[in-house]
């Protein structure tokens, strides 16, 4: 048993069935617009949406008899609709300017109908449906072809869509061309109600389409929201692991020599009634804890600084090797007295630094090396080039002593302040804890990086590197 198709599929009543869907599904669209569901490009897919119910709408009428303009009008209606859902598209995708030349193809599709006006409907249907065909096909390759995309599987659902536009409008093109007999408006065959039941489908795919890009694009804030929140939540711990470093400053490396030296002055000082030259000899002691508690504020107040961000370096092309000789130049008379050498620099280069911040850097480094160097032990001071490739040459500072060497824990904490597992010197010498700490900060605001080599009883190695600006 056949089924009448051309009666039970009957056009007047499948227009105004495809005009209700689309409108509808416009309705939709607007409700979810209102409620903040949107995404780049949804004000012309929504637009897109309202010119194929328009267009619709206008089909739905025909039968009233209604001008011929309004009747080339709904159909452009419609390819200006897909136009509208390829700019969306293209705004989704890409983030940028759409090329608008291609809305020029609007106003020529309409002057094309016009002056189609007394050519036979099927040549209209052949030439309105295959260029429908073409700019569908054109928006859903858009959504199809890979550009490191986040959401694939989303662009291929939505894709289905252009590809259902395109095949259908292939279709009708095909069967009004082969069609012998004349094509009218209220055409009532079979092929021609099939169409519109595809058009009716393709008007749920249009609402799904709305609903898929919404939410792709609210994937994409809770994932961004997500980052920013654990990088907050990084420099909260790190603000906090500033704070736990003050209080143990503060707690250890602070309280120490205060209360040693209240305890000179109450003791040797306001109770004393020995020798003028034992008293002496506790005034020098208290000066040198006040001078260590002095040198341990300006380095923590240094360190705050850096960390804070408060410090702002001056860059200029510098010299490596001059940098590196004149810090060198400061430890020199330190190095002299406990019997170590500090080897002339070797190599050189010029990079773009703040001197003060590179003088620091390095001196502090140096200062490390002969604290814990030997007795009759040599630093290395080398300056020399690596590149991975012509653009990204870069010049290596290596500071490497034979000293006492470090614990993996040591080494581990080394430019954490406050956290630093601190020894003794080769002759007893005290460190601040905080000098490594803010030659890390100083390197990386320099854009250079900072690493360190070392294994116990064998000594240490510093490497230093920053981007080269010397000539090649």
């Amino acid at each position: 048993m056949q089924l009448p198709l051309s009666e039970i599929l009957h056009i007047p009543t499948l227009t105004i069935a495809l005009a209700t869907v689309y409108s509808g599904s416009l309705f939709i669209a607007v409700l979810l617009y209102a409620y903040r569901r949107i995404f780049p490009g949804a004000r012309h897919w929504i637009m897109g949406q309202a010119l194929l119910a328009a267009g619709a709408l206008g089909m739905a009428f025909q039968s009233l008899g209604l001008p011929y303009t309004i009747f080339a009008a709904s159909n452009v209606s419609l390819l200006a609709g897909v136009m509208c859902f390829g700019h969306s598209i293209w705004k989704f995708r890409f983030g940028k300017g759409f090329p608008l030349w291609v809305y020029s193809l609007i106003p020529a599709s309409f002057f094309l109908w016009i002056s189609m006006r007394n050519s036979p409907i099927g040549l209209r249907v052949v030439v309105f449906s295959g260029l429908l065909c073409v700019i569908a096909a054109l928006v859903a390759i858009l959504l199809l072809v890979r550009r490191n995309d986040e959401y694939p599987k989303i662009q291929n659902i939505s894709a289905v869509f252009f590809i259902f536009v395109s095949v259908a409008s292939l279709i009708r093109a095909f069967a009004a061309a082969l069609r012998n007999s004349m094509l009218t408006p209220t055409d009532s065959g079979a092929i021609g109600g099939l169409e519109y039941l595809l058009a009716l489908f393709i008007g749920f795919l249009n609402l799904f389409g709305y609903f898929l890009l919404s939410s792709a694009k609210e994937e994409q804030d809770l994932r961004t929201h997500e980052k920013e929140t654990t990088l907050h939540n990084l420099e909260l711990q790190e603000t906090i692991s500033t704070k736990d470093a003050l209080i143990a400053v503060i707690g250890h490396d602070l309280r120490a020599p205060v209360s040693s030296a209240n305890r000179y002055v109450r003791n040797h000082l306001l109770e004393f009634q020995g020798d003028l030259n034992t008293k002496r000899e506790s005034i020098e002691t208290l000066s040198a804890g006040l001078e260590r508690i002095s040198g341990l504020l300006d380095s923590l107040l240094e360190w705050a600084l850096c960390a804070s961000g408060r410090i702002k370096l001056q860059e200029e092309p510098q010299r490596v090797e001059e940098v590196l000789a004149e810090a060198a130049a400061d430890i020199a008379a330190i190095a002299d007295a406990k019997g170590v050498t500090l080897a002339a620099p070797s190599g050189g280069g010029t990079i773009t630094a703040d001197r003060r911040a590179l003088a620091t850097v390095f001196r502090n480094i140096i200062s490390n090396a002969v604290k814990y160097s030997r007795k009759g032990s040599t630093i290395q001071l080398v300056i020399s080039r690596t590149s991975r490739n012509r653009r990204d040459e870069r010049i290596v500072i290596t500071i490497e002593d034979y000293g006492v060497g470090m614990k993996p824990d040591q080494l581990s904490r080394l430019f954490i302040p406050g956290r630093t597992l601190l020894t003794l010197g080769t002759s007893g010498e005290q460190g601040k804890g905080f000098g490594l700490a803010v030659s890390k900060l100083f390197v990386e605001m320099m854009n250079g990086h900072i690493t360190v080599e070392s294994k116990l009883g064998s000594g240490t190695r510093f490497v230093l590197d920053f981007p080269n600006i010397s000539p090649m």
